[in-house]
This record gives structure tokens, C-alpha cells and sequence, in this order.
């Protein structure tokens, strides 16, 4: 169950050139985050690790846009859209996400 976080209507902004990357495993919980995403999104790299990445989802963004996404990368093709996100503070943020899929490389299998 997600729990409702504060929301503000303070916008953080970062460097261009600044990469957010995150794993997931197929459940959509978080495996790894960078840096940049863990001080960007607020959270601890504890909190977010395990977690379902809707953590960071901002309550605007319409879960259609997520259902796309996985039906996409479940195909085998990346997926690029821009997304909202939300901090741990309640402050917004905008991405403009790449997602694909990764596999292992013996195996073959999705990750």
C-alpha cells in the first residue's frame, strides 16, 4: 500500500548534465540507485533500496503513463517519456526517463 507523502508546490531543479539512475527488479522495487537520484529524491539510499520505485512517483502523473512503460519494456523496446517525480520533502521534480530492460548475460533473462 503507498502511503500519501506530503506534497508541496516547490519544484527542484538539477544540472542537465546530472544522471538519475535507478534499478528495479520485474516487481518494480528498487535494487540501486545512484548518488545524484538518492540527494535528489531526499530519501536515504536505505529507504529507497527495497522499496517500490512509486516512492518517488508525484500523485500528477496518471498511472497510465506507468502501465505504458511496462507494457513497452515487457516487449523488449526502451521507453522514454518525461515524468514527475516527488522527494521525501514533498518538493516536485521533472525527469526525462530512459528505461529499458536489462538481462543477464549467460542467461538471457530479464532482470
Amino acid at each position: 500500500m503507498r502511503v500519501n507523502m506530503p506534497i508541496t508546490q516547490t519544484e527542484r531543479t538539477f544540472p542537465a548534465s546530472e544522471r538519475l539512475i535507478s534499478t528495479t527488479d520485474l516487481n518494480s522495487h528498487i535494487t540501486y540507485c545512484n548518488d545524484a537520484f538518492v540527494a535528489l529524491s531526499g530519501f536515504t539510499r536505505e529507504e529507497l533500496v527495497g522499496q517500490p520505485h512509486n516512492l518517488v512517483r508525484h500523485p500528477d502523473m496518471p498511472a497510465s503513463v506507468f502501465a505504458h512503460m511496462w507494457e513497452t519494456i515487457k516487449q523488449g523496446k526502451p521507453w522514454m517519456g518525461v515524468v514527475k517525480n516527488r522527494s521525501k520533502q514533498g518538493d516536485y521534480y521533472w525527469v526525462s526517463a530512459y528505461v529499458t530492460a536489462v538481462y543477464e548475460k549467460r542467461s538471457n533473462r530479464r532482470l
